[in-house]
């Protein structure tokens, strides 16, 4: 047959498609079917063409379906860290005072930040005391009091 004669061509055009493809996007979705074309043109001399065929969506398949989720573990990133979490366990002064009713403010590297309790706390903190910095919540510092001074804080 005169088909056997270009599957090679047709075999490195479909690798060059589907690594293009693959190239185009941030996903792994074609690199299996990129695979198995090469095992098909691999093959493409000692075999007719429609077995060829069948060994492309086999590997291309068994690939997909082997690899796929440890692929997809190793490319979620969920957990996303970013220059805000060197604020947490830091030590700052309130600059306005901080109740269960109203956000307070602390300055953190020369900003001002507004500064909430702790949804357990019920006690008011005064301008001017020293407070901890226990977790970010959206654009809010949520900070709880400490019994330091402001003497014996660094980067006030």
């Amino acid at each position: 047959m005169i088909i056997e004669e270009y599957m090679i061509w047709i075999w490195l055009s479909v690798f060059v498609i589907t690594v293009v493809a693959e190239a185009a996007t941030q996903d792994f979705v074609s690199i299996w079917f990129a695979i198995g074309s090469l095992i098909a043109m691999a093959i493409c001399y000692f075999a007719p063409f429609y077995v060829e065929i069948i060994v492309f969506a086999v590997v291309s398949l068994l690939s997909l379906a082997l690899t796929r989720p440890l692929v997809k573990k190793l490319m979620d990133r969920s957990e996303r860290f970013t220059n805000s979490d060197e604020f947490v366990g830091k030590k700052v002064v309130v600059e306005k005072t901080i109740s269960k009713f109203s956000d307070g403010e602390v300055k953190i590297n020369g900003i001002i930040y507004n500064a909430i309790l702790p949804e357990i706390e019920n006690k008011d903190i005064e301008k001017g005391s020293v407070v901890e910095i226990v977790a970010l919540k959206g654009n809010k510092i949520i900070v709880k009091k400490t019994e330091e001074s402001v003497g014996e804080i660094e980067n006030v």
